[in-house]
């Protein structure tokens, strides 16, 4: 099953995007939760299901939703299944065509 973003604002959506969302030792929480920190470009840091730590500067467009789950950009090889520790990452592009709609309180629903 391709994985997949399918933001709305306004009643309209307003693009479809491949995603990559968590592997099966750290996968994605479904659910509805709101964005809670909102941040052009940070570091995302934390575990690998390995107990390695990782940290990743200069990630953009992040939106925290879920703990350490975020939407943000990641750059892949391919997008449309379980690569990430539970985010919802996507290419460049489209995640900087999302950001602007995804400030704090913004609902993100995961199916």
């Amino acid at each position: 099953m391709l994985r997949a973003l399918y933001p709305w604002h306004d009643g309209h959506q307003i693009l479809t995007t491949a995603v990559n969302t968590g592997i099966a030792s750290a996968p994605t929480a479904t659910g509805t939760y709101p964005v809670y920190e909102h941040i052009r470009v940070g570091t995302m840091s934390g575990n690998n299901p390995d107990g390695s730590h990782y940290s990743d500067p200069g990630i953009q467009f992040i939106s925290y939703f879920n703990g350490g789950d975020a939407l943000h950009a990641f750059t892949r090889a391919q997008y449309g299944s379980p690569q990430s520790l539970g985010c919802v990452e996507m290419a460049l592009g489209p995640a900087g065509q999302v950001w602007p709609y995804t400030p704090i309180g913004t609902l993100v629903h995961v199916v």
